[in-house]
């Protein structure tokens, strides 16, 4: 992406600011941070930046407060310095192109959640469809030190909790990011309530690993094919549930790195063929390391699905509707790990 003229800039800075200003209270008002805590960024373009500054406080947040930097942090307009988590934010920018914004907040439920518990259990549908597996990194120190770890798991979830600090979430733009830290919040605070309740959210039926299962397969092989076909065809609460919601469609999916295309057919549950059609009613698509990961556990589909991680084709309703099902599905595949 070429850099613009710093001047053109300066005179299109103030959407790019007021937005900034907007969203920073609207986390101030749902009580994800206070005082002089929490952080913003919004990438410009690939070396250009607005951050906001060293103790800002954000729920009162004013455009001179904005700074707008370089990729090495160095303040090319306004004045005082630049967070204290600058390496936090410029490293997420490098790392990730299509961030446009980073939001590293501080929601007290969420905090105080994850001090106690290294995982949560999910009250409501939503949170489970658009959090999944919240990675929890433990930090020692103020700030981000360590950049490496939240890189990684950010890789795999565009939100992540800060143990004992607080959570960065990354988006396009700025209203999924906010989404996704203010459902944490709630969910967080939820279900603190159920266990101060004394009553604890239903388990997940787990997926049984059967005697003698085999190893890791080679990705998006016709081993790994049809051991997903064999999972889930004689798995029998797949079957009660594909016969119970009558789960009958064709859900494709596509390793976009190979252009390798597999569709499995359904009626009523039961995998009746695979074959190449990639016009299928639901088609899944993902690179190869995306893939990767969601064989081997890190990433849940339906998260990655909702977070743009992959692309989804097809009706959502229609999909949702399906829930249990395909739910049950995407935790049989764990039991089909690759290389």
């Amino acid at each position: 992406m070429p850099t613009p003229n710093l001047e053109s800039m300066k005179k299109s800075s103030n959407k790019e600011k007021q937005e900034i200003v907007f969203w920073a209270e609207m986390l101030h008002r749902k009580n994800c941070l206070s005082g002089a805590s929490g952080n913003i960024s919004y990438g410009l373009a690939v070396d250009r930046l607005y951050i906001t500054a060293h103790d800002s406080y954000l729920g009162f947040l004013k455009e001179e407060d904005i700074l707008l930097v370089d990729a090495e942090g160095v303040v090319i307009e306004g004045a005082g310095s630049i967070t204290s988590e600058k390496a936090l934010h410029l490293g997420i920018h490098r790392a990730f192109s299509d961030a446009r914004v980073v939001l590293h907040a501080h929601p007290p439920f969420t905090t105080a959640y994850f001090n106690r518990f290294d995982d949560i259990e999910y009250i409501s549908f939503e949170s489970k469809f658009y959090l999944g597996r919240v990675p929890v990194i433990p930090q020692d120190t103020p700030t981000v030190t360590e950049l490496s770890p939240v890189l990684e798991a950010l890789e795999n979830n565009k939100i992540v909790v800060l143990k004992n600090h607080g959570v960065v979430a990354i988006g396009k733009d700025f209203k999924p990011a906010f989404s996704l830290i203010e459902l944490l919040e709630q969910q967080c605070s939820v279900t603190l309530l159920t266990r101060n309740c004394g009553v604890s959210a239903a388990k997940e039926t787990s997926a049984p690993s059967p005697a003698g299962a085999p190893g890791a397969f080679e990705l998006f092989s016709e081993e790994h094919f049809q051991r997903l076909v064999d999972l889930v065809n004689n798995d029998s609460r797949a079957q009660e549930l594909g016969k119970q919601y009558g789960l009958t469609t064709t859900l494709a999916i596509k390793n976009t790195s190979s252009g390798t295309v597999r569709c499995f057919h359904y009626r009523q549950g039961k995998i009746t063929g695979v074959d190449a059609l990639e016009s299928a009613e639901f088609l899944i698509s993902a690179d190869e390391k995306i893939w990767r990961k969601i064989f081997n556990r890190q990433i849940d589909p339906f998260v990655a699905a909702n977070q743009g991680i992959i692309k989804l084709r097809g009706d959502f309703n229609k999909m949702s509707a399906w829930f249990a099902v395909f739910e049950r599905t995407f935790k049989l595949w764990e039991q089909a790990p690759v290389d």
